[in-house]
């Protein structure tokens, strides 16, 4: 028998005996009382954590602003710094990790809100998920205090209709000391929920001493330790929607905090203006001295939205379409977070994006210019016109053509690099070239909403 068997079972006896002076009656008001103090307790914990950790000063004692060497001091980096998982074998793997390490790695879309430079995602949420169960354990006491001296009051006036000069029988003091009893090995089974929530860290003083006499040198009381752990793991755990909401505190700026927050930084803030601005005759989007993006609307004179429509009559309006909607569709998942790149990745994407706004820019212009001479086809045909204005069209045909597969040449690295967050650079279907002796002189067709 453990020393901690002697001392547990020592506070079910104690209890018992004030059950047994106090007699039945009062022994179950007390027995009451205890339990619907431990229920609220147990069932608003986490609840009461969670909304708790909209005070900044809570969270950032809790979660802080992440895990890792560059972070503040927080119970999450506490955890983060100090992880060591036991033997996947062990009872600790199996009752305090594994059922944590399961739901963070359920939760892959908030796993993606943390960054992987220098970070050990799995660790990094298992301290996130940790540190808020600590913290849940330590509210879910506060909250046991609180309705507990609440009920007092409620059964001190119940107490005051007691006869207390009646001598209480034989039966009532036996049946108050077995109530006493079931009070204390309550006290017991709670005091094990809250430790069980903390059981794991052994290199917190003492929690690893105590774990070991639970664990493997307890005779009795290992029982309602591993009663505790199946509570725990199976209705006070939140899902992988509760994991979720911590990594998103910590990781996604609140825009209902600051709406103007900037959530891109640095090298990744560059990327996302440059790519937009690749949409655009001129550039738009800038970044101002505070290194928050700014958008200044097209005026059509200085700055004007690309579009693909203008080309509809020489057949390339598709090609260029493509082209618009792969950029915005990049600068759309930059602008989401959801890229798993790191500022180094994105700094060596900066350079690759200035060479694609050249040849972006020469295509464009080469595709006006072969749409232009199309339109300037005559309606009649002319002595020799078609041989020397059809070498005209092949030429500026031939040069459109060169100009697509030199941007897609100086999108292959940046394909290459990113790939697999950003999605493969399109592929083209050209249209043939515009026969001289077929083109009516045409306007371009009414925009279309793009």
């Amino acid at each position: 028998m453990s020393w901690i068997d002697v001392a547990l079972l020592a506070l079910v006896v104690l209890v018992g005996l004030f059950g047994l002076w106090r007699g039945a009656k009062k022994s179950a008001l007390s027995l009451g009382a205890f339990i619907i103090a431990f229920l609220l307790a147990f069932f608003l914990s986490t609840v009461i954590a969670e909304a708790l950790l909209g005070i900044d000063g809570v969270k950032n004692f809790v979660l802080g602003n992440g895990v890792g060497n560059n972070a503040q001091w927080s119970l999450a980096n506490f955890i983060y710094s100090t992880y060591k998982e036991p033997d996947g074998k062990s009872y600790l793997f199996v009752n305090f990790y594994k059922p944590i390490k399961d739901i963070v790695a359920s939760a892959a879309d908030a796993n993606k809100l943390i960054p992987t430079e220098g970070i050990n995602v799995a660790q990094a949420g298992f301290a996130l998920y940790g540190a808020f169960m600590m913290f849940s354990a330590l509210c879910g006491v506060g909250i046991f205090i609180v309705v507990r001296l609440l009920l007092v009051i409620v059964t001190v006036v119940i107490k005051s209709y007691i006869d207390k000069k009646a001598k209480k029988k034989v039966v009532s003091r036996l049946v108050g000391f077995l109530l006493g009893a079931v009070r204390g090995a309550l006290w017991v089974f709670a005091f094990t929920i809250v430790f069980s929530c903390f059981g794991g860290y052994e290199n917190i003083v003492g929690i690893g001493a105590i774990q070991n006499e639970y664990g493997d040198k307890a005779v009795m009381c290992n029982y309602f330790n591993d009663a505790a752990y199946g509570m725990r793991n199976g209705m006070l755990l939140p899902d992988k929607n509760g994991y979720g909401r911590l990594v998103e505190l910590v990781y996604k700026k609140n825009s209902s905090v600051n709406p103007n927050a900037e959530k891109l930084l640095d090298d990744e803030l560059k990327v996302f203006i440059n790519i937009s601005n690749l949409n655009y005759d001129g550039a738009p989007w800038s970044i101002d001295g505070n290194k928050k993006r700014k958008f200044t609307e097209p005026d059509n004179v200085n700055v004007k939205a690309r579009n693909s429509w203008e080309f509809s009559n020489v057949g390339f309006d598709a090609v260029a379409r493509a082209i618009l909607d792969y950029n915005k569709s990049v600068a759309d998942k930059i602008d989401s977070k959801t890229t798993h790149m790191t500022q180094g990745s994105f700094t060596s994407l900066n350079g690759i994006v200035h060479n694609i706004d050249t040849a972006m820019n020469d295509l464009w212009a080469k595709l006006r210019k072969y749409t232009q001479e199309c339109s300037t086809r005559p309606d009649t045909d002319a002595d020799n016109w078609e041989s020397v204005l059809d070498s005209t069209l092949v030429s500026e045909y031939n040069a459109v053509v060169d100009a697509i597969n030199e941007l897609k040449a100086k999108y292959e690295p940046f394909s290459v690099t990113a790939a697999e967050v950003f999605g493969a650079f399109p592929t083209f279907e050209l249209p043939a070239r515009v026969q001289a002796a077929n083109v009516p002189v045409r306007t371009p067709d009414p925009q279309p909403a793009e």
